[in-house]
């Protein structure tokens, strides 16, 4: 017998374990309660697809808020009629019904009623009093259709729900209107969950736990409009370490073991520190608990290096809304140090600088989710986000330089945005095709976010349930939108943003298009710079910089102002060096496209190489065959580029070779042979000197 069982429904995560619910059960531990962890998620896939259940669970659009998953479950939780469930594709997914997809989607609806018999059998098996099911983005229908089983297969069973999906007004609406469950946990439920169980097995009352609900309590907090979340834990050092072995073994049990790799998640904070300044004006991330919170840097790197040696074939992930600026003191640098061979994930926000860019890739950190959200400075500013679109680009570009991953998007849609913000932007993007591209998406209309608690203020109006929940629960209207998460509104002004978005929308593909074989890069001997371009934007392939031109451009590493790069201009020339000189090396980078600048803030674009960076192997092939072609063979494998050849109209021939090193590249690669700074050299009468010319 076990005291409880604790589940996470599809379509929770797949390859990565439910935090959450191990923090849980952990806590149950401490209080010598016996306890089992089920993976339902991993079955379901199996049945699925891994491919078809990831596309659903990932958290991007078209399925986020057309709640695929959510339909999926929908007609276990209450019949429905075929022509009921073939209106959620006409109306939601709007797709004709022969789309593969949506085939695929009816299959997997027809194979749920077995796949919850199996759940429900392997659940009463250890003949559980409670059963606590998890319930984050698109699980909640799963969770209550096999709540709804276990009821009346076992009335004498308490089922309790928490998670995302039932913070505040979300779980109380659960609770009234779904009878089979007895308990739902709104808020961090560390603390309260251990002590409900505990009531439930000694048979004491807990209707008044705080951030508890039940059908007897809810009736007041409706009355009131006001819902009490559980107590948050205030020392995360007082949490027990995650322990994933049930995940592990579970995992390992299925297919997906041999061709996929699972990740891992850890927690250094809660809450969010920028969120308690300026709360992000489209985010309803943290719910109602937005005070932040992190672990002492001594508990959070024996937390992260026990999880990456127990664990050595896992990335690991973090949790966290955003990153503890703190840990640039003690937490990165010790685990820089402690030189682990997993790759890490973080959140963070973009304002980052360079040093702490090289911190986190020096401490593992190959993969980050920055908050841009956008290149344009009036719409960062309705947003909220207290940066500038100088800043998001110059984290793009270092982040390229010390080899971490932006994972970043770029919305639309925000109220009050000027469409002539979008032309500025695709006047902007062919620059940035070097650098990571965006997912472009429109604003979603999330609960707790400044945007939904005071639409009309923010210029929205018609706010209501997204479209896709009268499918999944058929409720009164008044209902969903307790229920529901995410919404569906209108503009005050009567605005449509696609008119102005889908230009720019094919601007952000071509981005995605060509990034695997563009880039920009410089190569610096100490005297001359040499800046390689090969987006399809160059005016020509090679550049060579010197003198005030060198220094100017190094120093437009990070945004500087005009003036602060006169101020270096002249203590380093003298007061020779004027101001329109100045202005005059700067009106040729951005002729060139090398530079971007906005009022008096500069930008250099360009990436250095360096030890983490080298173009990609793409580029580096195409580099190569152009310089074989037009430069002049010299002793020990070099080759000269003459300074005349640099601005040579018959250059542009060699373009197409960018464009065909793809296929070449299939029979010959130089991933090995990376480029470094050290390759070149340029002569005093300005000829560009390749020292590693290998010929093909």
């Amino acid at each position: 017998m076990t005291d409880v069982v604790l589940a996470s429904m599809p379509f929770g995560p797949l390859f990565t374990p439910s935090l959450g619910l191990t923090l849980l059960q952990a806590g149950l531990n401490r209080s010598g309660i016996s306890s089992r962890l089920h993976y339902f998620t991993l079955p379901f896939a199996e049945i699925t697809g891994a491919s078809f259940y990831s596309s659903i669970a990932s958290e991007g659009d078209p399925f986020t808020t057309a709640l695929a998953g959510e339909w999926i479950f929908s007609g276990a939780l209450a019949p429905q009629t075929p022509r009921e469930a073939r209106a959620y594709v006409d109306e939601v997914l709007e797709c004709d019904r022969r789309d593969p997809f949506v085939q695929r989607l009816f299959r997997a609806r027809d194979r749920v009623e077995g796949f919850l018999d199996r759940c429900l059998q392997t659940i009463l098996r250890g003949r559980p009093k409670i059963v606590g099911l998890t319930s984050v983005f698109q699980q909640h229908a799963a969770s209550l259709s096999l709540a709804r089983r276990i009821k009346l297969a076992d009335p004498a069973v308490t089922i309790v729900v928490g998670g995302a999906n039932c913070e505040g007004a979300m779980g109380a609406e659960t609770v009234r209107q779904f009878s089979f469950v007895d308990a739902v946990v709104s808020g961090e439920a560390d603390v309260v969950f251990p002590e409900l169980v505990g009531r439930i097995l000694r048979g004491e009352p807990f209707s008044d736990l705080i951030g508890v609900r039940t059908a007897t309590s809810v009736a007041a907090e409706f009355a009131l409009g006001r819902f009490a979340n559980a107590a948050p834990i205030s020392n995360l050092d007082a949490l027990p370490c995650p322990d994933y072995t049930a995940y592990v073994e579970q995992f390992r049990a299925t297919r997906f073991h041999r061709d996929w790799e699972m990740a891992i998640l850890f927690e250094t904070s809660r809450g969010c520190w920028w969120g308690e300044k300026a709360h992000c004006t489209f985010c309803g991330l943290n719910g109602t608990s937005m005070a932040y919170r992190s672990k002492s840097p001594a508990r959070a790197l024996g937390e992260v290096t026990s999880l990456a040696r127990r664990h050595p074939h896992a990335d690991l992930e973090a949790v966290d809304n955003i990153l503890d600026m703190k840990y640039f003191d003690e937490f990165l640098p010790a685990l820089a140090k402690e030189k682990l061979r997993v790759g890490i994930f973080y959140e963070t926000k973009s304002s980052l600088t360079k040093a702490q860019l090289r911190m986190l890739s020096a401490a593992g950190v190959r993969e980050i989710q920055p908050g841009i959200e956008s290149l344009d400075d009036s719409i960062l500013k309705l947003m909220r986000k207290g940066v500038t679109a100088l800043q998001n680009i110059q984290l793009l570009k270092w982040c390229a330089e010390f080899g971490i991953a932006p994972q970043w998007n770029l919305l639309s849609g925000f109220p009050g945005e000027r469409p002539e913000a979008y032309t500025a932007m695709m006047r902007l993007v062919p620059l940035l095709t070097h650098l990571p591209p965006p997912h472009l998406s429109p604003i979603r209309l999330d609960r707790f976010s400044p945007y939904y608690t005071a639409s009309a203020a923010f210029g929205l109006k018609d706010v209501r349930p997204a479209a896709a929940y009268r499918h999944i629960y058929r409720l009164p209207e008044d209902v969903l939108a307790n229920l529901a998460y995410y919404f569906d509104f209108a503009y005050a002004d009567n605005r449509v943003p696609d008119t102005y978005v889908d230009p720019f929308s094919g601007k952000i593909d071509t981005w995605k298009r060509t990034a695997w074989r563009s880039a920009l890069f410089f190569a610096d001997t100490g005297e001359h710079l040499v800046v390689c371009d090969f987006r399809s934007v160059a005016r020509r392939r090679l550049t060579v910089l010197s003198g005030l031109d060198r220094t100017i451009y190094l120093n437009c590493d990070a945004v500087a102002d005009v003036s602060q790069l006169t101020g270096v201009a002249v203590s380093i020339y003298g007061a020779a060096i004027s101001a329109a000189a100045v202005e005059q090396s700067l009106d040729q980078r951005v002729a060139d496209g090398h530079l971007i600048r906005q009022g008096s803030r500069c930008l250099a674009l360009a990436i250095p190489l360096n030890a983490t960076y080298s173009p990609p192997s793409h580029v580096v092939d195409a580099f190569y065959r152009m310089i074989a072609r037009i430069g002049v063979r010299g002793p020990r494998h070099r080759i000269l580029i003459p300074a005349a050849r640099l601005q040579a109209r018959r250059w542009r021939r060699h373009d197409r070779c960018v464009a065909r090193v793809h296929r070449i590249s299939r029979r010959r690669t130089v991933e090995n042979r990376p480029l470094r700074a050290s390759h070149f050299a340029v002569t005093s009468s300005g000829d560009v000197v390749f020292r590693k010319f290998v010929p093909h």
